[in-house]
């Protein structure tokens, strides 16, 4: 044996790492396995969200239609006196 060259691992470190790396694998399959269960929720939930959010969108083009609408300016003093009213303010 040279100097600087390593001592050769013992058998009982070539287990231990054997073991580990066993383990090591059966975590990456498991790991995979409950990735591959878990991607179509992401999906679906992914495509949920792009869906609210063109709903969202519409209703504020709908509201912003209405409140440009003549029929929404020509009742806005009724709809002033309304909230007095409501509020107790006349």
């Amino acid at each position: 044996m040279s100097i600087g060259t390593p001592p050769p691992p013992k058998l009982e470190d070539e287990a231990t790492l054997a073991s580990e790396l066993h383990e090591a694998k059966l975590e990456i399959r498991a790991l995979r396995a409950q990735l591959a269960r878990t991607a179509p929720t992401i999906d679906d939930l992914q495509r949920q969200l792009v869906a609210a959010r063109k709903q969202g969108e519409r209703y504020r083009q709908q509201v912003a239609a209405l409140r440009q609408s003549s029929s929404w300016k020509i009742t806005k003093p009724l709809r002033a006196i309304r909230r007095r009213e409501a509020n107790g303010t006349n």
